[in-house]
């Protein structure tokens, strides 16, 4: 018997932790995710508050952007559930998903503003606004660890399923409390999950600079308010589960549910200022250090303090930056293991005359995406793109597509 369940309006105990550190703009995805010292970027709002006072700029930038990225879910849809008790090898596949896998939908979007002219910025300091829109939508499967066994029945007997095939007989009561064949006959146990979560944040940013002999140091914070949308569908996973439609059925959304808080930010950034050499620059953010908690019926989504810390070499026509997550950050998954996301990357900016180009690199050590690389080009501060691809390809039914993947439009100019 088909199970579907909406856990929106059931309460339970539940704090879910989340999201990764994630990226706004576009200089930054052209240039290995790097942002924290990077002083080019009108999205120091983002990235690092600190960043508001590095130069007598006034900035503005948009940008709109959606990444895909998926771990052995892929797998799921060339499996024959049906006829899986007569494949070993599907039901080794079967529950290596089961125990590490996740795909998800994101799109980050934003709008910024900052006011750094000379006489404010050293006067009173610098400030910016901004405007930000992200959607989290994801599919995971929550396995019950107890009935992932490998074990069959044949002939009225009951065997563990080896690499070589049938191994050790076991018991009836084994198979029923331990077999993952026998879970997805009676389809109680393992859950295919939706999740879907609109944040929208808006960030008021302040920044400082101090200034010492041959060096400057700028201290920024930034407060905001935001608004979470949450929403959360399960369906039972069984061999006799017709994938393809449940999965359109569980695409509709859901109750949905509204909460509200807010967050803060803090950033530091050190800058070297000799006369003949003033372009190197360290950097380190503490995102949400008081860990902004949208609390719903169906439980809380917590987001933890993230940290990162960068440094960047920015000459006028040349810029590298490179950046790195201290520590690993949560993402939005239900998965009965905790997958984590912990990046580290960098890349290069060489600015033209009417145009930018930038490439870089950068990888997940805590996901198996492969090398990420990252380009992105500027045309006249009005148009710009950039992409990022995993070099790890998945399958599903024939076609082939990296594991990550990102793309960003936007623009930026500043004067």
């Amino acid at each position: 018997m088909k199970k579907i369940f909406f856990f929106a309006g059931v309460v339970f105990a539940l704090n879910l932790d989340a999201l990764e550190f994630g990226g706004m703009g576009n200089v930054s995805a052209g240039m290995g995710g790097a942002g924290v010292a990077l002083k080019a970027s009108p999205y120091g709002l983002y990235y690092n508050p600190a960043l508001l006072s590095a130069d007598n700029k006034t900035k503005f930038g948009y940008s709109i952007g959606v990444q895909y990225r998926q771990k052995n879910i892929d797998k799921l849809a060339n499996l024959d559930l049906a006829n899986i008790a007569t494949s070993p090898k599907d039901m080794q596949t079967l529950q290596d998903v089961l125990k590490d896998n996740h795909l998800s939908i994101t799109s980050q979007n934003g709008i910024v503003f900052q006011l750094s002219s000379a006489v404010v910025r050293e006067e009173f300091g610098s400030l910016a606004v901004g405007i930000f829109g992200s959607l989290y939508a994801g599919v995971s499967l929550n396995a019950d660890p107890n009935r992932m066994a490998l074990i069959v029945e044949n002939g009225g007997k009951y065997y563990k399923v080896g690499p070589n095939g049938l191994g050790g007989e076991t018991t009836e009561d084994d198979y029923k409390q331990h077999s993952i064949v026998y879970a997805l006959q009676q389809g109680d146990a393992h859950k295919i999950v939706t999740s879907s979560f609109i944040l929208s944040e808006i960030p008021l940013g302040y920044a400082k600079t101090f200034y010492f002999k041959n060096s400057n140091l700028n201290l920024g914070i930034a407060a905001k308010y935001m608004s979470g949308i949450n929403a959360r569908q399960d369906i039972y996973l069984s061999n006799h589960l017709d994938l393809p439609k449940e999965l359109k059925k569980l695409s509709g959304g859901g109750n949905y549910e509204l909460a509200n808080t807010f967050g803060v930010d803090l950033g530091m950034m050190y800058e070297i200022d000799f006369p003949k050499f003033r372009y190197l620059t360290f950097g380190v953010v503490a995102k949400n250090i008081n860990s902004p908690t949208f609390k719903y019926s169906s439980g809380n989504i917590v987001i933890k303090p993230q940290y990162r810390v960068g440094v960047a070499y920015n000459e006028r026509f040349f810029t590298l930056a490179f950046d790195a997550d201290i520590l690993p950050n949560e993402l939005l998954n239900f998965n009965y293991e905790k997958q984590q996301s912990q990046m580290i990357g960098g890349g290069a900016k060489f600015d033209l005359k009417y145009l930018d180009l930038r490439a870089g690199a950068m990888v997940d050590i805590r996901q198996k995406d492969g090398l990420i690389l990252t380009g992105g080009v500027n045309i006249l501060g009005l148009f710009d793109i950039a992409l990022q691809s995993g070099t790890k390809i998945g399958e599903a039914k024939g076609y082939k597509v990296p594991r990550y993947l990102n793309l960003k439009i936007g623009g930026s100019f500043s004067f």
